[in-house]
């Protein structure tokens, strides 16, 4: 039944049009590897709305400016040119999904999730010294992407499984392999694979429930696993009636001797420290990165 279902969804997946390009100019320059970053800022400048979105990015905390940033030069500079195209891809991808279905999901909540998480993504690296992976931000920042298409493109079930969540305080992922027997990981993957994303992107997104399972490149899924459980520690999930993770729950679980067999060194008193700090982390950095991503 579950494969015939994949089956199904692949298909109608396969019918979703391809993600607006943000600015081929502008695609085209970051895909140059020897593009100057006064070309760069020349184009980008054209557009109001970008140059803002980035400035913001530019100016928040995260990135330890001691002054405030004004221009895009000095914004490129700072943010590096991984990193603003990655900014630019999730714009596009939020922008393609903006429209809800109805009242069943909320869209701000699930932002607020997803941007969150792209950040304590990034914390988590620089906290275990993981060597620089530019593809981390817009992982956490589309990890959970399969939600919103399941939302939109297959609405009639996607009510099912909020309702299966709320009725039974479950995870996401344990009411939509009850109700439909397909996850929004393998929804999200199908898609990104489709749209070409890079395939450690499109790995991350697939195995962020299940890093244990990724042969190939283990330790970014593990970290974007990690930021989602942090993040929703820190009590923001998804959805409203979803269940919450408890510290001690996951201090004590098979997942965390999986994640300190990788390399990671972290232990129950680790966890707990670092909990505080992602939470002081995020109190300091949510207003300023949220404002970022508002529709």
């Amino acid at each position: 039944m579950q494969n015939k279902n994949l089956e199904r969804y692949t298909r109608e997946i396969e019918r979703i049009p391809t993600i607006p390009v943000i600015s081929k100019e502008v695609l085209t320059l970051l895909s140059d590897e020897d593009v100057s970053i006064k070309k760069l800022a020349q184009v980008i400048e054209k557009d109001q709305a970008m140059t803002v979105r980035i400035l913001k990015m530019a100016n928040s905390a995260f990135y330890g400016t001691l002054s405030r940033v004004s221009s895009i030069d000095h914004a490129l500079v700072i943010l590096g040119i991984a990193e603003i195209k990655s900014i630019l891809m999730a714009f596009s991808i939020r922008d393609f999904f903006r429209d809800a279905k109805g009242n069943s999901f909320d869209r701000n909540r699930f932002w607020k999730h997803a941007v969150i998480c792209s950040q304590v993504a990034k914390y988590l690296a620089r906290y275990f010294k993981i060597p620089s992976d530019d593809t981390l931000f817009l992982t956490g920042l589309i990890h959970d992407m399969g939600k919103v298409v399941f939302d939109q493109y297959f609405h009639e079930e996607f009510v099912k499984i909020v309702e299966y969540v709320n009725e039974h305080h479950c995870t996401f992922s344990e009411a939509e392999k009850q109700v439909t027997g397909v996850t929004h990981y393998q929804v999200a993957a199908k898609l990104l694979q489709q749209w070409q994303f890079p395939k450690r992107v499109v790995m991350q997104v697939f195995y962020h429930h299940a890093p244990w399972h990724d042969k190939d490149e283990a330790v970014g899924s593990i970290i974007v696993y990690l930021a989602n459980i942090l993040t929703k520690m820190a009590g923001y999930t998804c959805l409203e009636g979803e269940k919450k993770i408890e510290l001690s729950q996951f201090a004590s679980s098979k997942a965390m001797q999986f994640v300190v067999k990788s390399g990671f060194d972290l232990d129950s008193s680790s966890l707990e420290k670092l909990v505080l700090q992602i939470q002081d982390f995020i109190a300091m950095e949510r207003n300023n990165v949220l404002n970022v991503f508002k529709p």
